[in-house]
């Protein structure tokens, strides 16, 4: 996110230039008697409009002016299709790195890095960076289709032994896998992939640099620190590893997250240059009002108003029964007062596609089934349906009800419609339809136009709140 966001009641947060700032700041904190570098978690070009109507392009120019070594190779970098990924990698000084990344037949990808090895006042650094494994499930399929992921953790074993080989000192791996750790006990508990990723690392890797779940991590685990500064620029990490002379780590490491108060901290002139010239032809377009809302939309909870919102503006657009949206599309909040472009284009940055399907309620009704296992909260909103899931019954029979806005039961003799983005068509979050699906039909509008038109045929362009449940569920 190049420019500064709201963060709830807390101010502002972030900007690339207020970014630069914080890194700058610490870089200085230890001068001259450190080493720095810098090094991402991946999902770097993925924003707001600056940077997403220009294809990545300014966060480059960013990455650039800062020196960064290293990335981790993002599921998001791939949003774009792999033409426009490899434009913005010739473009980077620095490697974008994701060694389990191969060829659907096994081989090397030519184009894509495994490690790099960076020298920093004489101390040699390498760096491994990974991809998620499951990226296939939470990109388009279809843009790395000829692409597999395999397990992270033996490849950075791999990765680290190669480069210990090699001549490295310190070893740092950027992993975009995360997690999350609850504090509020009398000891930390963690859990998620990056932790998965971390037991089974059995080199000696001096730190690890998380990414994908948008949370602050700044722990240890299997005796490796781990850190991970939120999104959007809101945070830096800060690991101090102590050195001995012969530039091996040398004692525990210090991490921090310290987040980056905009209100507060004063924009590098150098970056805000570049952010100023990013956006200052897109204001009239970005600036534009849609309509108006009188309480904030936040994304609290596994189903809030916003993606009933967004859920109801699909089903209109392709006068369809019901519509399905993915929580993992809903990528920012909307604040109260006038709602612009802009603001509704960081809600759904993506531009995906509408399809509507065509589908038995027997179909449907399997198809509802699987949004909920009995382990985690349905992770979509829905749109024309009411859903209730019953966790005592048995898998592939927990779901209980399944009623129109009219009172009337889901009939499963009977066809329905289906608004869903390419996305979600193509078997994203593993809810694809496949051959359930009796006819689909390419609308031709994007998710945010649908959102858009939906909002402006509001009476008065203020936009009505849905606060009704519409999914029940025993809660994990």
């Amino acid at each position: 996110a190049l420019e500064p966001r709201p963060d709830g009641s807390q101010g502002r947060r972030g900007g690339a230039p207020q970014v630069a700032t914080a890194i700058r700041r610490a870089q200085a904190e230890c001068a001259p008697s450190c080493v720095t570098v810098l090094v991402d978690g991946g999902d770097m070009f993925q924003g707001t409009a600056a940077s997403n109507l220009a294809y990545g392009r300014p966060v480059a120019q960013f990455y650039n002016a800062l020196d960064f070594a290293a990335g981790a190779l993002g599921n998001h970098e791939f949003d774009w299709g792999q033409d426009t990924l490899r434009a913005r990698m010739r473009e980077l000084r620095h490697a974008v790195l994701g060694a389990n990344v191969t060829n659907a037949d096994g081989s090397p990808v030519p184009w894509l890095r495994a490690d790099t090895i960076v020298e920093r006042g004489g101390v040699r650094i390498g760096i491994v960076g990974t991809a998620p494994e499951y990226t296939p499930r939470v990109t388009m399929a279809s843009n790395v289709a000829n692409l597999r992921f395999l397990p992270p953790a033996p490849v950075i074993n791999a990765r680290a032994r190669a480069l210990r080989t090699r001549g490295a000192t310190v070893v740092i791996v950027a992993a975009h896998d995360g997690g999350f750790c609850d504090t509020r006990g009398p000891a930390p508990s963690c859990s998620g992939e990056v932790f998965d990723v971390a037991r089974g690392i059995t080199e000696k890797v001096d730190a690890l640099v998380s990414g994908h779940t948008h949370s602050l991590l700044n722990t240890v685990a299997n005796g490796i620190p781990i850190v991970q500064a939120r999104s959007s620029g809101r945070a830096i990490a800060v690991l101090d590893l102590p050195l001995a002379s012969d530039g091996t780590v040398s004692g525990a490491a210090r991490g921090s997250v310290r987040d980056v108060d905009s209100d507060t901290i004063p924009a590098d002139p150098q970056i805000d240059a570049l952010v100023r010239q990013a956006t200052a032809s897109l204001a009239g377009r970005v600036n534009q009002r849609i309509g108006e809302l009188r309480e904030p939309m936040l994304r609290r909870g596994d189903e809030f108003a916003l993606g009933r919102l967004i859920a109801d503006a699909q089903r209109a657009a392709g006068k369809a029964d019901f519509a399905v949206m993915n929580n993992g599309g809903i990528r920012a909040d909307v604040q109260a007062g006038p709602v612009t472009y802009g603001a509704l284009f960081e809600v759904q940055p993506f531009g995906n596609v509408l399809y509507r399907v065509t589908a038995s309620g027997a179909a449907l009704r399997a198809y509802f089934e699987r949004m909920y296992n009995g382990a985690r909260a349905p992770r979509v909103h829905v749109s024309g349906i009411a859903l209730v899931w019953d966790n005592a019954r048995p898998a592939g029979q927990r779901l209980v009800e399944a009623r129109l806005p009219n009172g009337q039961p889901l009939d499963d003799a009977r066809d329905y419609t289906l608004v869903l983005s390419d996305f979600m068509l193509t078997g994203g979050d593993g809810l694809g339809l496949g051959d359930a699906a009796r006819r689909v039909t390419p609308l031709n509008i994007q998710d945010l136009d649908a959102l858009i038109a939906h909002v402006r045929a509001m009476p008065g362009g203020v936009i009505a709140t849905d606060e009704t449940p519409r999914l029940r569920y025993p809660r994990p």
